[in-house]
């Protein structure tokens, strides 16, 4: 799921930056340290050169994947949602995909369906957002069944309980009976009388 991350993260220099402007070389430091898996010191990284270029959109997809790779799937997300999208061009199913997996993470799976949606509307080829889509789908459908089956599990709990007081109520109703037989044989049988022998 985050193999699109690192891709949108090799433009190293941002289109119209010079390789001596602070921001590009932060962000690259940045690029270097997230390829070497140290993305604690890329957010840090990319999070200094936001500073300085705070409407820079690929300097925003890069902290949010740098998010995402800290395992920050909420800021993340909202690092992806702060994204303006028409400033993007072809990298725009990218943002989709990878809020996506931000929300899939997090658990909101409607919104994660959603967004690789819009991704594949973007870009209809991509086999691995088509996998993500497929399984968003599934865990909905598996939440869906899961009330039913809760469902199901309370009403067998319930007709079990019923059945249990039916059968302790026949139980004590067979022993009253049974006592209250105990108690008329014992009046029926007389003690016996010893006859006189004459």
């Amino acid at each position: 799921m985050a193999k699109k991350l690192i891709l949108l993260l090799l433009c190293s220099l941002l289109p119209g930056w010079h390789w001596f402007e602070p921001a590009a070389r932060r962000n690259q430091k940045g690029v270097e340290a997230y390829r070497q898996g140290k993305f604690a010191a890329a957010l840090e990284q990319f999070l200094s050169a936001k500073g300085l270029k705070p409407d820079a959109q690929q300097l925003k997809n890069n902290t949010a994947a740098a998010l995402y790779q800290l395992k920050k799937y909420k800021e993340a997300a909202d690092e992806f949602s702060n994204m303006d999208e028409s400033k993007l061009g072809p990298a725009r199913a990218g943002l989709h995909y990878n809020l996506g997996n931000a929300y899939y993470r997090l658990g909101q799976f409607p919104k994660a369906l959603e967004s690789y949606k819009r991704s594949l509307q973007l870009a209809p080829d991509d086999v691995q957002c088509k996998k993500n889509f497929e399984l968003t789908l599934k865990k909905i459908r598996e939440q869906q069944q899961q009330p039913q089956q809760q469902e199901q599990q309370q009403d067998a709990r319930a007709e079990a309980e019923k059945q249990k007081q039916k059968y302790e109520a026949m139980m004590q109703f067979l022993n009253q009976n049974e006592k209250q037989q105990m108690e008329k044989k014992k009046r029926k049988v007389a003690p016996a009388r010893n006859e006189k022998d004459w």
